[in-house]
């Protein structure tokens, strides 16, 4: 069957379902008028791309020009996965000399840290009310909030006032979306489609993307923190986990992927653009999001196993002029695999942070099946990594998932503080902080949460020794959206 649209007078549009899709002109094939319907006509592909195979072929008089190239294999060349890069992963520098001039980059990085595609935003042609249209298929808003309307002087509150005023013309917009996108139907559909929003009680929001040209979907999670007026963005950095803790719904997935820098970096993207749309005027939810200062890599995957990837989106994340975040509110977290990945993850501008869930060998190992090295191995490598790092980022956070009967005890806690205690006094002016993390269910029966008393009584143990310890509240665990839940549920249901 098939379904014809019409925009804009000169376009029409044939969709067959699960088959390719066709686009054919009316119009004289002049370079730019070509390019804007195509632009335009992305509105209808990225509602409909969602239950069609994302391959598209465009035709005019001038003859086909394709859309989507072939699909690339990870390095084990068994899952298919988008090897090119964007602009979302270009530092402003990099930007600038692709687009051979700074004022059209700053431009494009205004819209995107506020997740926002300029290539629709400064489209004249591209309707407004579909600028923000990957989420207009959620359930953002219940009957008690009015949905959402997008504008282009709405979306312009949030951009810097200095260059209100300034606009890319088309040609601009044309070399950008053929020589800077994966594909010129743009970043949203062209990296990861938004699949789901699902919001806890606490405000916590997960968000599932599916990456397009694949079979993989990664989650992301929205934790606001009110008091503060931010949020902190937990992102994945692959899909599933290698290193397997028997404690983590993650690590039961295996691994599938390595996130590309686009991929990582697209999570901050939608985040953004949730968090802007949520709060917009007329939908300030109770338990609104904050705009996001905070990032930490604690979601899917382990950093160490996509070290290049996690570098380079860092490197954007820093840039003034791109995402713009302080390095000391991006923390990287792995279980280190070897010791020599704590020195490579050190290159990277922005905060370390070990899970350790214990110290004593044959409990980690129990805790970390992988784990090839003892923690004395482990605790040199970082050692080696912290005192060539600037002062201010001699910061370590070690991470504990406390287990009831398994690794909560006051031996335990003694174990811990003595590690503790000796990492520090290896490397001048460290700042060292415990982070416990209360086991979350992911349905095993033999793991449970500890008792209240036992995160007390471990945490009172260190802190008596004069390590910094804080119990991490739980957030979103009745969305699986808490530490160790992600595993991306909505893909294991469409498998069963």
């Amino acid at each position: 069957m098939a379904l014809h649209l019409e925009l804009f007078g000169f376009v029409q549009i044939n969709v067959y379902a699960f088959q390719p899709l066709v686009l054919r002109a009316q119009s004289p094939a002049r370079d730019t008028k070509r390019w804007m319907w195509q632009s335009a006509a992305t509105s209808f592909i990225q509602r409909k791309s969602k239950h069609l195979p994302l391959t598209a072929t465009i035709q005019d008089n001038s003859g086909p020009v394709d859309i989507y190239d072939a699909k690339e294999t990870d390095d084990e060349g068994s899952t298919p996965i988008r090897q090119s890069s964007s602009a979302l992963s270009m530092t402003l520098d990099e930007l600038t000399h692709e687009l051979h001039g700074k004022g059209k980059a700053q431009l494009t990085w205004d819209c995107f840290r506020i997740g926002m595609d300029p290539v629709h935003f400064y489209n004249p042609s591209f309707p407004e009310q579909e600028l923000d249209n990957a989420l207009q298929d959620q359930i953002l808003f219940d009957q008690n909030h009015p949905s959402y309307s997008c504008t282009r002087e709405k979306i312009q509150q949030h951009l810097p006032p200095k260059r209100l005023s300034q606009t890319m013309g088309i040609k601009a917009l044309k070399a950008l979306s053929e020589y800077c996108y994966p594909s010129s139907l743009g970043i949203e559909t062209s990296i990861a489609t938004l699949s789901e929003i699902t919001r806890s009680q606490d405000g916590t929001t997960k968000l599932l993307l599916k990456l397009c040209h694949t079979d993989h979907f990664i989650e992301s999670v929205i934790i606001p923190n009110p008091d503060w007026g931010k949020s902190t963005l937990c992102i994945s950095s692959q899909v599933g986990c290698a290193q397997g803790c028997v404690f983590c719904a993650t690590g039961k997935m295996g691994r599938l992927a390595s996130l590309t820098p686009d991929q990582i970096l697209v999570q901050l993207y939608y985040a953004n653009k949730v968090c802007r749309v949520i709060n917009s005027d007329g939908n300030e939810l109770d338990n609104g999001l904050p705009p996001i200062d905070n990032v930490v890599f604690m979601g899917m995957g382990d950093a160490a196993d996509n070290i290049a990837s996690v570098q380079k989106s860092v490197k954007v994340m820093t840039d003034r002029a791109c995402f713009a975040l302080a390095a000391s509110k991006i923390t990287i977290s792995t279980v280190g695999p070897s010791p020599d990945v704590f020195e490579k993850l050190a290159e990277a501008d922005a905060v370390l942070a070990w899970s350790i869930h214990a110290v004593r060998d044959d409990l980690r190992k129990k805790l970390v099946p992988t784990t090839k090295y003892t923690m004395e191995e482990l605790k040199d490598g970082v050692v080696r990594a912290l005192v060539h790092r600037s002062k201010r980022l001699r910061t370590l956070m070690l991470e504990v998932a406390l287990m009831d009967g398994l690794n909560d005890g006051v031996q335990e806690a003694e174990e811990m503080g003595d590690f503790c205690l000796d990492l520090m006094s290896k490397v001048d002016g460290m700042k060292l902080m415990v982070n416990l993390i209360p086991f979350n269910d992911i349905g095993y029966e033999q793991y449970r949460k500890p008792s209240e008393a036992n995160v007390a009584a471990f945490q009172k143990t260190l802190v008596g020794k004069g390590v910094k310890t804080y119990v991490r509240t739980t957030r979103g665990d009745d969305e699986s959206a808490a530490c160790g839940q992600l595993a991306t549920k909505k893909r294991r249901k469409e498998k069963e």
